[in-house]
């Protein structure tokens, strides 16, 4: 397993509805009818291989350590002598040494790189044989929004021990929800004198991440509103719906420049007046974050961008 590029990586679920809520609670309108590092998952035993899921899956954690580390000759030594890595650009190195040298370049060119393992699954097509497959996910540092590659492994049982003897990487660019894992959690950020909480968790048993967000105002009610956020299967790429508890809602696609997540929102106010706009987020740590909305339109009038707003991940004490 290896990847040689890092991908910017999918993004924020803060904005679409929050975003359309705080703009039109900023601005007058027309009236009108009114997912850390994360740790490596247990991929489910085969029934009768169970000890030998568990050796492929502790491979794939010392994998990761070795990685972490910039150990080359750790990595190396999990391949057979002859063994093939194909990265995901299309370059295929074979033999261990080769492996060796090309992971020690990567290193040194990339210092500080990091990566998780994502498990999806293990089979065992033959007795000494097992096939791994999962996402590779990596990141450069705190700022750098996580991007990921698919992979596929085939193990081959020598001498009592499991050794990759071909690793393949594949769909550079491709969004996945795995890419916001480091945005699940609590955060949290004022906007004047509101309070402004988000919550982002992760559907345990569908492709789905939900946030929840409200904004709380001086002698006002409360406003609610939820996001879902999902792969498009009709296009691939990451889209998020709105709502709000006063009827507004809104749609988004969302697009990576390598640096920002670009969410690009459409919706209509709980008065059926239209509004568009486009949300710029990056990530400022592992624990902050800033969006920015720009190009904002309520019915045919054009606002005017707002400043970057900060958020922060609420910690457990």
């Amino acid at each position: 397993m290896i990847n040689l590029r890092t991908l910017a990586g999918v993004a924020t679920v803060i904005a679409t509805a929050t975003a359309l809520t705080l703009a039109a609670r900023q601005q007058p309108v027309p009236t009108a009818a009114q997912p850390i590092a994360a740790e490596t998952p247990k991929a489910a035993p085969v029934k009768g291989r169970e000890a030998d899921t568990e050796a492929i899956r502790k491979s794939s954690v010392d994998f990761a350590a070795a990685f972490n580390k910039g150990d080359a000759k750790a990595i190396a030594a999990m391949w057979t002598e002859d063994g093939e890595c194909r990265e995901a650009g299309g370059e295929v190195f074979i033999g261990r040494a080769t492996i060796e040298k090309v992971y020690a370049e990567f290193f040194k060119g990339n210092p500080g790189v990091k990566v998780d393992v994502i498990i999806k699954s293990i089979r065992f097509p033959a007795k000494d044989m097992a096939v791994e497959e999962g996402l590779l996910r990596q990141t450069r540092n705190d700022k750098d929004l996580p991007g990921s590659t698919s992979y596929v492994v085939v193990h081959v049982r020598e001498d009592g021990k499991w050794k990759m003897s071909l690793s393949s990487e594949a769909g550079v660019g491709q969004d996945r929800l795995e890419d916001l894992d480091w945005l699940l959690g609590e955060w949290t950020t004022k906007v004047k004198e509101d309070d402004v909480k988000l919550s982002v968790v992760r559907d345990p048993k569908k492709p789905v991440i939900t946030a929840t967000f409200s904004r709380t105002s001086v002698g006002k009610e409360p406003v609610h509103g939820s996001i879902r956020i999902a792969l498009d299967p009709e296009t691939g790429r990451i889209r998020s719906w709105g709502f709000e508890d006063d009827g507004a809602h809104s749609q988004a696609l969302w697009f990576c420049d390598g640096k920002s997540w670009i969410i690009d929102a459409r919706g209509v106010l709980a008065n059926g007046t239209p509004t568009a706009e486009r949300i710029i987020m990056q990530r400022v740590s592992a624990d902050a974050i800033t969006w920015r909305s720009i190009d904002r339109v309520i019915a045919d009038t054009p606002v005017k961008d707002t400043p970057p707003m900060r958020l922060t991940r609420v910690t457990k004490k």
